[in-house]
């Protein structure tokens, strides 16, 4: 057998697949079939991966495709995902009538949903096949680990909305995965039910976004807006024309026509008409969006009554004036024409042909333009009377109002509502509002408290447009004479609702430390659930430390592209890009390692604000390197993209630590000639290094044990199945030079290999350099920063010199090596093989560690715990008996050792008072806790 690449172009030979590794990219699709195959045969068969992964994507290709001609498709190693994700795609591709091209049936059906599934289960997903529900065969696939096969069926036979995918896109192993960490803790028919909430949740939310994106498209061209209102207003003119030529007479001077001043009474006339004209646009708008959202039939049931009130709002003789025709505008000056038509040619119940359904369609696709013409005109002219209104105030009584009213009610709260009316003719600038009437006056009806004067039914005119932009309701300001009311203010872009979203928002929370409420009905419950508990599981996680020297890249934009930097401070904000994104960096291990400092996470947004990739950057040695940079669900960035993004993080500044200062300072040595020489480095004195070099000496003498334990653990460091063989020197060296993940892999190999954990814990007690300096005589210990050896702090330049040194460098190597390996122990704590190690052959200070790691770690770190001792409590029982803060008992002596494994333990007090002492529940034999703590002390 052999593999082959597939070519562009299908003219030229297929490639064989180089052997040697790293040779092609991860995961890429090839044809497997017979070395001495055709090459005709060959061309013919990578010429159908191509059709393949055209048709579908890379991922089909791991399905095992038969390709004719005894060739199969295949990905190469590195591929992400499971066999399901591999199937699924080929499926869409292949459809039932080709899905024997998958091999045999059975085994099609265990790759989706595991060994249980029955003939029932394929026959219902062949259904599903059949009549191509993805998303339906996604989900059930997705979630067959946590259901039976009658569950299964269930979901099976779901069915979305027309139009409506609710799995878009996401691998169905990642939401098996994150399925599994919400709803484990269920029973399976609970578990069943909130599957099917959140797919009845996702449908609800996208056929919304589908209604509240129609909506503007049903309306007419905002580009005509100015026309409109040029209508209007000429229409307005005509009245105030005709009064003024019967005045002055039929042809006014310039003059006369200047001084001329209206009538008290016609400010009031002018806005009782705008205010019919604002009833009769928010009877058509309220109209217009039901039409728009769920059909005629249903707006005519639902708004009868309204437009029935609004139309009342216009006599006749105003109709006929606003309906003449115009050169301007071929559309009536006013709203309250088309809810007349709507009035005369609808009635609940009754059928309506297609002619007047067209023409209701194309009369309320004016409503928006009418309402943002009618707000307008309102509001100038409240603003042009500021100085009328202050003088004389306005004597305006609407009776069309309380008629509105007592049809349609109201749609804000009159006991809430704070704007200061206009002033009335008599008024002292002190009017009560609305809300300050309604509370003097409980129990009255609001529609005989308020007037026209309170502009509550100009806020829903503004309610009534707000849909049309996107807005659920408008924004209102209380301001004096008039409310400053925004109908149309900017949506905050939020991603498309989908399940692989949902489910990984709320998995991502899980992995925090939020537990999943205990009875929830439906999914929005188990979300409210667990956000709740999140607020107090991020309380303990705080923010990431960014380096100094790339802070300030947050909001910069990447050289070449137009996308935007966002930088990753603290876990809930990598839920959310989780969450969107629907790949892993949400998950504890990249929370841990930015919280670490060894990795900065960055989100790359466009410019709408979508986040397009998401990035890990790591110091290397030539400077910051990305170490993974992937699009949603994981997917690769497109060349054009990463190549600028590359180049801008190998230009990112790189902080060099600033040097200690000398221990001691050497004044500069002058020249003769006068000019100073540069100042030399200080050196130790010589009886402190010949010193060292001899306590270094006889610790390494005695330090064998722990060197044998260290090449055992450095075995890990060869291939499979050839472990590495170092003599013990050399171990501590390879073993010095790793990264800390790898170690976290080799302590782990090397405890479920057999390598005792009691055995890896007592080598790491072996701190040559440290024991070495802990001998010294006291005037030479206090040296300078001498003590810097036995931490993790930076060296001075002269400790950097002297740990080089062939006496010293075998001692530090052995510390360093020990440190790592104790915070390696610290990272598999949830390790089933290490506990149990622990629990074979326990020690007092390894036990105790342990409990004081649990104590203080993270949730999600160890989450097989009891309670050893109740909250608030200090004794621990046990033989012999112990306290958990004697200073000089074997909790705090342990305190230490502990803060090696990489936990707070600085949070322990504040632990013991929140939830007691904790301890492995792996650790708990059959004696419990009292024979444990007596055999450790036995060992």
């Amino acid at each position: 057998m052999r593999c082959w690449l597939p070519i562009s172009g299908g003219k030229a030979m297929p490639r064989p697949v180089n052997e040697r590794a790293g040779a092609h990219p991860p995961g890429s699709p090839v044809v497997v079939g017979p070395a001495d195959a055709d090459p005709e045969v060959v061309r013919e068969a990578t010429r159908q991966l191509a059709s393949l992964v055209a048709l579908g994507s890379e991922v089909a290709a791991g399905a095992g495709v038969d390709l004719g001609g005894g060739f199969v498709s295949a990905r190469l190693a590195g591929a992400h995902g499971d066999r399901r994700d591999a199937v699924l795609a080929a499926l869409k591709v292949l459809g039932i009538d080709r899905a024997d091209q998958l091999g045999d049936r059975n085994s099609t059906l265990v790759a989706l949903f595991g060994p249980s599934a029955t003939k029932p289960v394929g026959a219902a997903a062949n259904a599903a096949i059949g009549e191509e529900r993805w998303p339906a065969l996604q989900l059930a696939s997705a979630a067959s680990d946590l259901l039976g096969p009658e569950q299964v069926e269930r979901l099976l036979a779901l069915r979305a909305p027309e139009g409506i995918d609710p799995f878009p896109r996401g691998a169905a192993s990642t939401v098996a995965d994150h399925l599994s960490r919400v709803l484990s803790g269920y029973r399976q028919p609970r578990r069943l039910n909130l599957i099917i909430s959140l797919w009845d949740h996702v449908c609800a939310q996208l056929v919304e976004r589908e209604r509240v994106a129609r909506r503007p498209s049903t309306q007419t061209r905002e580009d005509r807006i100015d026309r409109l209102r040029e209508r209007h207003q000429e229409h307005f003119d005509e009245a105030i024309i005709h009064h003024i030529d019967g005045a002055l007479g039929a042809i006014p001077g310039v003059a006369a026509a200047a001084r001329w001043r209206p009538p008290k009474w016609w400010p009031a006339r002018d806005l009782g008409h705008l205010l019919s004209d604002a009833i009769a646009a928010t009877a058509l708008l309220r109209f217009a969006r039901t039409l728009s959202d769920e059909g005629l039939t249903v707006a005519v049931e639902k708004h009868y009554s309204e437009l029935v009130a609004a139309d009342q709002c216009l006599h006749d003789r105003d109709r006929t004036a606003a309906e003449r025709r115009s050169k301007i505008y071929n559309h009536p000056a006013r709203p309250g024409c088309y809810v007349h038509y709507l009035c005369e040619h609808l009635q609940p119940g009754q059928p309506v042909n297609s002619r007047i359904a067209t023409a209701v369609t194309e009369r309320a696709a004016m409503a928006r333009n009418y309402g943002v013409v009618v707000f307008d005109a309102i509001r100038s002219l409240i603003s042009e009377l500021e100085t009328w209104l202050q003088d004389d105030g306005l004597e305006w009584r609407a009776e069309q109002l309380p008629k509105w009213r007592a049809a349609t009610g109201f749609s804000r709260a009159p006991g809430s509502w704070e704007q200061p009316p206009l002033p009335g003719p008599r008024s002292d600038g002190q009017e009560p509002t609305l809300a300050q009437r309604m509370a003097a006056a409980p129990g009255t009806d609001p529609a005989k408290v308020e007037t026209p004067h309170d502009l509550l039914w100009l806020a829903d005119l503004a309610d009534a447009l707000a849909p049309f932009y996107g807005n659920e309701s408008a924004n209102v300001k209380h301001e004096p004479q008039l409310p400053a009311l925004t109908y149309d203010a900017p949506v905050p872009w939020r991603p498309a609702g989908s399940v692989p979203l949902m489910v990984a928002e709320a998995a991502q929370l899980v992995a925090f430390g939020a537990k999943p409420p205990p009875r929830c009905r439906s999914w929005a419950e188990l979300i409210d659930g667990i956000s709740a508990d999140a607020v107090i599981a991020e309380a303990n996680v705080g923010s990431f430390p960014v380096p100094a020297e790339v802070s300030d890249v947050h909001g910069q934009t990447v050289p070449g592209t137009t996308l935007t930097v966002e930088l990753g401070r603290d876990p809930r904000q990598l839920s959310e890009w989780s969450a969107y994104m629907g790949n892993c960096i949400g998950d504890t291990w990249y929370a841990e390692l930015a919280d670490d400092g060894q990795c900065v996470l960055m989100a790359l947004r466009d410019a709408e604000g979508r986040i397009m990739a998401n990035l890990d950057i790591r110091r290397g040695s030539g400077g910051w390197q990305i170490h993974e940079l992937r699009a949603r669900f994981n997917d690769l960035v497109p060349p054009a993209r990463e190549k600028p993004i590359q180049q801008w993080v190998r230009t990112l500044p790189v902080a060099r630590p600033a040097l200690p200062e000398p221990m001691v300072a050497v004044p500069p040595v002058r020249a003769r000639s006068g000019s100073a020489r540069r100042p030399t480095a200080s050196r130790l004195p010589a009886e402190l290094t010949n010193a060292l070099v001899a306590a270094v000496g006889r610790e390494l003498a005695s330090a064998t044990s722990a060197l044998r334990t260290y090449a055992v653990l450095a075995g890990g460091l060869g291939r499979p199945g050839q472990p590495a063989d170092f003599d013990p020197g050399a171990a501590v060296i390879a073993l010095k030079r790793v990264g800390r993940a790898r170690h976290v892999e080799l302590v782990g190999t090397a405890v479920d290999g057999g390598l005792g954990a009691l055995v890896l814990w007592q080598a790491t007690r072996v701190r040559p350099l440290a024991a070495a300096v802990g001998s010294l005589d006291p005037r030479l210990r206090d040296y300078g920063r001498l003590q810097t050896l036995t931490t993790r702090e930076l060296l001075p330049r002269t400790l950097r010199a002297l740990v080089r040194s062939p006496e010293i460098a075998p001692a530090y190597a052995m510390d360093v090596v020990a440190r790592d390996v104790r915070r390696a122990m610290g990272g598999i704590l949830g390790s089933a093989a290490l506990i149990r190690s622990v629990a074979r052959k326990p020690s007092p200070e390894l036990v105790c560690a342990l409990a004081i790691a649990a104590t203080c770690a993270r949730r999600s770190t160890m989450d097989d715990v009891v309670q050893l001792v109740p909250k608030k409590r200090i004794k621990v029982p046990g033989f012999p008996a112990s306290k958990l803060f004697d200073e000089d008992g074997p909790w705090q002596q342990a305190m230490p050792a502990a803060a090696e494994l990489g936990v707070r333990v600085d949070l322990f007090a504040d632990r013991i008072a929140e939830h007691g002492l904790l301890i492995p529940a792996d650790l708990l034999g059959r004696g419990g806790w009292a024979a444990l703590w007596t055999r450790a002390h036995r060992q």
